[in-house]
């Protein structure tokens, strides 16, 4: 029971600095989408040749949910309408030539030398690997809440240092790592 506890604190104590690098991932990807496709890069018929299948799957029920709700489509709605995944989909290689080779350093200028849209890309799917695995009530004991802690925030320092610096103060997880039962 102890530890049935401690890993729903765990779980509980990650969703801070998880919310975090993910909306500051989609604020980059969006930053990086706009300089390229416009501020209505969703309707930019270059944008929506290049998407694949899952990407304009999640535009459809996005857009679906706001016409839904007789609202009118904007970026912001567009933006937080969208899950982890799209802005995680966005950084595949296949997005590389058209949008990346213009667009990262402009996105992600905190990104260190010798890191690529690759390690955003990897780093962006652990940790959506790691939120999903939370969000579903799945186990952690088994993981290295210390290992994980330092993969989140790595990546919010690569996204938003001053994020990172915000979030350190009032996240838990170190502190509960060490008291794993």
């Amino acid at each position: 029971m102890r530890l049935y506890i401690w890993n729903a604190r765990l779980g509980e104590a990650f969703h801070v600095p998880i919310q975090a690098v993910e909306v500051a991932l989609r604020n980059s990807v969006n930053y990086a989408l706009m300089a390229e496709f416009g501020a209505e890069w969703w309707r930019n018929k270059n944008y929506l040749f290049l998407i694949d299948h899952d990407r304009e799957a999640d535009l459809n029920t996005v857009k679906r949910r706001i016409k839904n709700r007789k609202q009118h489509e904007n970026v912001g709605q567009i933006v937080a309408g969208l899950s982890f995944g799209f802005w995680v989909g966005m950084l595949q290689a296949r997005y590389n030539p058209a949008l990346w080779s213009k667009q990262l350093k402009p996105a992600f200028p905190h990104l260190p030398e010798g890191r690529s849209r690759k390690s955003l890309a990897t780093r962006a799917g652990e940790i959506a690997f790691l939120r999903n695995r939370i969000s579903h009530h799945e186990p952690l004991i088994k993981r290295s809440a210390i290992d994980d802690y330092k993969l989140v925030t790595e990546m919010l320092g690569w996204l938003c240092p001053h994020k990172l610096a915000w979030v350190k103060p009032h996240c838990r997880v170190p502190e509960l790592a060490r008291l794993k039962p």
